[in-house]
């Protein structure tokens, strides 16, 4: 397997979260404000990292603090990663567009800073 998915995390993430077949490992995980989370797409499919609840198929998988604008890592293909930084503390749902029906479905928990 090729692509940044598969080498060292990037240097600016505190915390991984892979991307497998149907599922984020880990499902949940628990940041500081301020922190960056890196996806690592190391499935042979795309996958996307979403939390509008406009592009959900289950309401409850899209879940944000109140004023945070939704996000949507658009199509992150075999191998590739993306990076978000969590500035407001609270608890972000997301899912990914293509797996939703088969519950690929995370939380991350972000507290305020220590």
């Amino acid at each position: 397997m090729f692509g940044p998915a598969h080498g060292r995390p990037d240097s600016q993430a505190d915390a991984v979260i892979d991307m497998s077949f149907h599922n984020y490992k880990p499902s949940t995980l628990t940041i500081y404000a301020g922190q960056t989370v890196e996806w690592r797409n190391i499935s042979l499919v795309p996958h996307s990292v979403t939390n509008d609840p406009a592009l959900a198929l289950y309401t409850q998988d899209a879940r944000r603090p109140d004023g945070v604008a939704p996000f949507n890592s658009g199509k992150v293909k075999a191998g590739d990663i993306i990076l978000f930084r969590f500035p407001t503390p609270g608890v972000y749902r997301y899912f990914c567009i293509y797996h939703e029906k088969q519950r690929m479905v995370g939380e991350i928990t972000v507290l305020p800073p220590p």
